[in-house]
């Protein structure tokens, strides 16, 4: 019976702390339901801990293959831009749904992310390039439509390295122009 007690307190314990983690109560109301459950013994820092960043290598190669593949697709093939558009764009889904699952599973998702965009980038000014040839406006404009779309997924989703990339980047975008 203490076995099956111990092992519902652990749930308990483990839970507070993924509530703590990812911000779902106040982190008072986590320390003190985390006294109560451990009758005041506290828990070993090293269980608070985020989870190890065992995926970053892995992350990595599907990033960087990724990104190289869509500048095969982009640069080096006689594809349609129909075509070329579907394959980047399954991409771009693909990158964000390993990068959903990565965070629901406490991962940092970052490289998945990043790569996205990237690949986003290049394809939406890819897609200007032909469509509207030797136009520079419409270029400047999906620049900073790429930029804001960095800045609101960095604002909702509070990943602070999209607000800053795309800061910087609608900055530069901006002082290019009015060089």
């Amino acid at each position: 019976m203490t076995r099956i007690k111990n092992a519902k307190k652990e749930t308990i314990i483990h839970e507070i702390l993924l509530w703590k983690q990812t911000k779902m109560l106040p982190e008072q109301y986590c320390d003190y339901l985390l006294a109560l459950y451990t009758e005041g013994a506290g828990i070993d820092e090293r269980e608070s801990a985020e989870p190890p960043k065992k995926h970053f290598l892995k992350d990595f190669l599907i990033s960087i293959s990724s990104i190289l593949i869509s500048l095969f697709v982009i640069y080096f093939t006689e594809l349609s831009i129909v075509l070329q558009t579907t394959i980047l764009a399954s991409f771009v889904g693909l990158l964000m749904g390993v990068g959903i699952y990565y965070t629901k599973k406490q991962f940092s998702p970052l490289l998945l992310f990043a790569s996205a965009a990237c690949i986003l980038l290049i394809s939406t000014m890819e897609l200007t390039e032909r469509i509207f040839e030797g136009h520079y406006l419409p270029l400047y404009v999906t620049l900073f439509l790429n930029c804001f779309t960095w800045i609101g997924a960095g604002v909702k989703w509070k990943m602070n390295y999209f607000t800053l990339a795309g800061s910087v980047g609608a900055v530069l975008v901006g002082i290019y122009i009015s060089l």
